[in-house]
């Protein structure tokens, strides 16, 4: 299961991230996740700042990622507790949280994909 564990909201966008950890026992992929503000439900059509996770990204138990605001090129990290971290980069250039105020995780709870089905003549 994936929970927020922190925000951390700044004007400067280098610092500026909401923190996700793994809580489960399983691996989990988090394309697909989305992360917006409490703003976009209240100020329609705030959608500008839905932002979806469009990568492959397997989190192991206990694990971390850093959804971060500002630029920069995705990858993983130690950390000094022996687990890792992986920061993803929004690349965006202006504030996205602000102070006190609440940030929503959607997760997907179900997916489907078409198969494409080989037809045999007989």
């Amino acid at each position: 299961m994936i929970r927020i564990v922190g925000v951390q909201p700044s004007e400067n966008l280098g610092q500026e991230f909401v923190l996700l950890q793994n809580q489960g026992n399983m691996r989990i992929n988090l394309r697909g996740y989305a992360i917006l503000a409490e703003t976009t439900l209240e100020d329609p059509p705030g959608l500008q700042t839905v932002f979806v996770i469009n990568q492959d990204i397997l989190i192991p138990p206990g694990h971390h990622a850093a959804i971060r605001t500002g630029t920069g090129e995705s990858n993983w990290c130690h950390k000094h507790d022996g687990y890792h971290i992986y920061h993803y980069f929004l690349n965006r250039g202006s504030q996205l949280w602000d102070e006190g105020s609440t940030v929503h995780l959607l997760t997907p709870t179900h997916k489907f994909a078409t198969k494409k089905v080989e037809t045999v003549p007989v």
